[in-house]
């Protein structure tokens, strides 16, 4: 084999590397510890997030918001991380679930995923159910660790943030590897910061406002509707 073909056959090598995720299985959106989250779960997330953005202006007499789809892929991804680790760390904890305020919660929610178009009600009622289980687990472990510190009466605030804290401490202890497919964002310190939305780099003042948190409505408005909620 030429110098030139060994040189482009380890170009492509390496390419299909980063396509795939750096190494994360295929279809996967994000690896938590040895359970997976689909590309799939994420969009289905991401649609009924956006869903739910859209009809709850709606239904308070608001415009219809223009908003880019790619944060509420954010949204999703970072909500379907957090709930998986809290699960993990409930599970590893032997912290249950009060399954009496989770059923208050989603009884109390279900006019508004209602309100949802029929596609996408499954999706968001399985995300918020994620959501409140995390959040049972998380206030149970700050309320119990808040007390041994003198903190008797925590408000609901000061206790999810100790449980969450806990819960980041358990995943650091225990070695809890997280992967994050690049197109969804850059995961450090228990967050995912979204980038580009591309594994390229942003090039035209276009697309390195697009690059930004907030790129603007300007911006919004010229994405297609493929790309909006």
């Amino acid at each position: 084999m030429t110098r030139a073909k060994v040189k482009l056959s380890v170009i492509a090598v390496a390419a299909a590397a980063v396509l795939s995720g750096c190494g994360m299985h295929p279809g996967a959106a994000a690896v938590v510890g040895d359970e997976q989250i689909s590309t799939n779960t994420v969009d289905d997330a991401a649609a009924a997030l956006c869903s739910s953005t859209v009809s709850a202006a709606v239904a308070q007499g608001q415009p219809r918001p223009d908003l880019p789809s790619r944060g509420a892929r954010s949204a999703a991804i970072q909500l379907l991380l957090d709930n998986e680790l809290s699960r993990q760390y409930g599970e590893a904890e032997g912290i249950k679930v009060d399954q009496e305020a989770v059923s208050s919660a989603l009884a109390r929610s279900a006019q508004q995923i209602n309100l949802l178009p029929q596609p996408e009600r499954a999706h968001f009622r399985a995300l918020f159910l994620g959501f409140q289980v995390s959040q049972s687990i998380l206030d149970q472990a700050g309320a119990a660790s808040l007390a041994q510190q003198g903190n008797a009466n925590p408000s609901p605030e000061e206790a999810s943030a100790e449980g969450a804290r806990l819960r980041n401490q358990w995943v650091k202890q225990q070695g809890i590897d997280v992967e994050v497919d690049p197109r969804f964002g850059e995961y450090a310190n228990g967050t995912v910061t979204p980038t580009s939305g591309s594994l390229s780099i942003a090039a035209s003042d276009r697309a390195r406002q697009g690059a930004a948190d907030e790129p603007g409505q300007a911006w919004t408005a010229g994405l297609p509707m493929s790309q909006k909620c």
